[in-house]
């Protein structure tokens, strides 16, 4: 589904600066088509809250005339950035290299900046700057103006606004020292012009869905970062894989093999994406590279909830729950939990414990104002889990593709979304519910299709519900297995499929939070353990 808004009211806004025209003048038709056709194929992750506007900020034509070899891919991201975002409807692109801009009265008008290759020292005003009068009002001389144009530029970020950060423009203003510190990192050069080997840190998070959760291969200018570069201080979303890269490169500098390609931080209340990809042309005609963008530039509008909190750990070398391989289980399976601590897991822990080895969530009677939840610190997409559970009353489930609602946000419960539900009575055992979305979505014993129309119709059976519920043990212990694939759903139980789904509907949940659930009501106890997972 696209987006669309109304956005009258800026239009007097945007033509007090001057957009940058000759950057898309350098775009052969050819070339601008093949990138309007690619645009097309992306779509917002989420439904913007509110119209929103993003700056795009190209070098400006003083320091381009200086070298305009480092601006090369600047008009390739320009018509790009400008593609994306009439096209998915998720943001109105302003596209400029006017400083005035900047000028604290001006840049609160956006939702967020995408700095587009933007290099040299583009902060500092130049005498034609300080001739208009946006910047001309705010101080004396250029070193006034620059402070103040610093301090806009931080100030937007540390009340909310959000930035992304493309290729070289990590490099720009080396003068402001803490320029570096808003991105988390410094270019130290780019020992690769080639094609490289790419791990996907963290398959379940939005802001790497285009890669489908999986590693992969791009050809591009590719960095290494140094400092404040710090996994401590920030949170790594892709990073190179030495053993499909040719390592043998000139100018490797760093010795730790950590070579980080995009990650994101907080600044403030803000929120700062930075990747190294955008400098061959060809990165900015591919739909999979456009939609890593649209989701990064949602994300720094704040419409696109994705883990901020910085994780200084490396899943390649991690020993942590769910990166350790489950013994005696396929290739791929990774344990979510260590049977000792909730190590990896965000919950309330007057509700939620570690009894006996296994995951325990308790309930009193009526204590209950909402459902409440144990959520898993990563999203998750197409996969294959398997637990155990064991529930002495009430109700539980095991929700998947949650997402979280917003402080304030009409309905109950803190997650919406997708679960494979069971219950003490047998109602909801081996059921596929939308909870507060679709609603049921197939009961037990049923194999549904929903049709890219929405439309939900029984297709044929698993076998008897009646039947089906007897081979669940009531307060034993049950494996419970759950597999999506692709909008394909199927829930068993003790090896007994439970029912199946194929969801084709464009707007049905396609990634988000994994949870296990305690129910509003009588008094419960639901335990899990040998919690399994592998990506598909």
């Amino acid at each position: 589904m696209r987006f669309r808004h109304a956005f009258a009211a800026l239009l007097t806004f945007a033509a007090v600066f001057a957009v940058s025209s000759a950057a898309t003048a350098q775009v052969h038709p050819h070339h601008a088509a093949q990138i309007r056709k690619a645009a097309k194929e992306v779509r917002p992750q989420s439904a913007p809250e509110r119209a929103r506007t993003v700056l795009i900020w190209n070098t400006p034509a003083h320091l381009m005339d200086k070298d305009p070899h480092k601006g090369y891919c600047i008009p390739y991201g320009e018509e790009a950035l400008r593609a994306i975002g009439e096209e998915s409807g998720a943001f109105k692109p302003v596209v400029s290299d006017d400083l005035a801009v900047f000028a604290p009265e001006n840049l609160k008008r956006f939702d967020a900046i995408v700095l587009n290759n933007a290099s040299g020292p583009w902060i500092t005003p130049t005498d034609a700057d300080l001739a208009k009068e946006p910047l001309r009002k705010l101080g004396a001389d250029a070193e006034q103006v620059e402070m103040v144009l610093r301090q806009s530029f931080a100030d937007f970020l540390e009340n909310g606004g959000g930035i992304v950060c493309i290729h070289y423009a990590i490099a720009a203003n080396r003068q402001w020292p803490e320029f570096k510190e808003i991105f988390g990192g410094t270019f130290t050069g780019h020992p690769w012009t080639e094609e490289v080997g790419v791990t996907v840190e963290e398959p379940g998070n939005p802001l790497v869905a285009a890669f489908g959760g999986k590693d992969f291969r791009i050809a591009d200018e590719i960095y290494e970062y140094g400092p404040p570069y710090d996994r401590a201080k920030l949170r790594v979303l892709l990073s190179l894989d030495p053993a499909r890269t040719n390592m043998g490169a000139r100018w490797i500098n760093r010795k730790d093999g950590d070579f980080a390609l995009a990650w994101v931080k907080s600044y403030g209340k803000g929120r700062v994406f930075n990747t190294t990809f955008g400098h061959m042309s060809s990165i900015y005609s591919d739909p999979q590279m456009l939609q890593f963008y649209l989701d990064a530039i949602q994300f720094a509008t704040g419409d696109l909830e994705a883990p901020i909190a910085p994780r200084a750990d490396r899943p390649v070398r991690r020993n942590v729950p769910g990166s350790q391989p489950v013994a005696g289980m396929e290739p791929g399976f990774v344990s979510l939990f260590d049977g000792k601590t909730l190590d990896g897991w965000d919950g309330d822990r007057t509700i939620w414990a570690v009894e006996d080895g296994a995951i325990t969530g308790r309930t009193v009677a009526g204590k209950l104002q909402e459902n409440n939840f144990l959520i898993w610190k990563d999203q998750v997409e197409n996969f294959e889990l398997r637990l155990k559970f064991r529930l002495e009353g009430g109700n539980s489930g095991i929700y998947y593709h949650a997402q979280k609602r917003r402080p304030g946000q009409a309905g109950g419960d803190p997650l919406v979304g997708t679960q494979a539900d069971f219950d003490a009575s047998g109602r909801w055992t081996g059921v596929i519910m939308e909870y507060l979305l679709r609603d049921v979505l197939a009961e037990r014993g049923q194999k549904v299709l929903i049709d890219d129309q929405g439309k939900r119709q029984v297709v044929g059976s698993v076998g008897d519900p009646a039947g089906l519920l007897g081979v669940v043990k009531p307060r034993q212990w049950n494996d419970y297995t759950v597999i999506v694939d692709r909008g394909r759903v199927k829930l068993s139980i003790n090896g007994v499929t439970m029912c199946e789904l194929e969801d084709r509907d464009p707007k049905r949940l396609v990634h988000g939070w994994l949870a296990l659930q305690v129910h509003v009501g009588p008094a419960m106890c639901v335990q899990f353990k040998d919690i399994s997972l592998r990506r598909l």
